[in-house]
């Protein structure tokens, strides 16, 4: 009877543990909702797509952006181990290496990094949280600069 507990036991346990391990995948092509983001002090771009390829702990994004000054295209690569991660960016100050981590904290991805802009440094942290029917992704952005903080929330839609 003990061991019959015991193997219960261990098998309810295993079964907790591999529960509490599964993330949102969040593998898609994705555009934007502008009627439901955000973006603080800074004028909405006209257009967001995001194509997600997403292989935890790969996570490969593409991103296509749209706004009155032009058509921006960025393609980076990042590990969701909380590992170092430097991906080249076209900004509008210029192309730079930016150096990133990304980490699980419960169900949400969330993304530090810092880039340089017009001779001052600017922190950027991420937040991506699926919708539970997987059809909205939500990315909250908290950017700190010398003048103070904002933040954004983007709000994408599954094709």
């Amino acid at each position: 009877m003990k061991s019959c507990l015991s193997v219960a036991g261990a098998i309810l346990l295993a079964a907790l543990s591999a529960a509490a391990q599964t993330h949102p995948n969040f593998s898609g092509t994705w555009t934007l909702d502008a009627a439901n983001s955000d973006f603080g002090p800074m004028p909405g771009p006209e257009s967001i797509v995001m194509v997600i390829d997403h292989k935890d702990p790969s996570l490969k994004v593409a991103v296509t952006q749209k706004s009155p000054m032009g058509e921006t295209s960025n393609e980076s690569t990042y590990t969701t181990d909380g590992k170092n991660n430097v991906n080249r960016l076209r900004l509008p100050a210029g192309d730079q290496d930016v150096t990133s981590t990304t980490t699980w904290k419960g169900q949400t991805l969330a993304t530090s990094r810092t880039i340089e802009a017009q001779g001052m440094s600017i922190g950027i942290d991420d937040t991506w949280e699926l919708s539970a029917d997987g059809k909205v992704l939500t990315v909250a952005q908290q950017l700190n600069t010398p003048q103070g903080s904002f933040n954004t929330k983007v709000a994408l839609n599954k094709k």
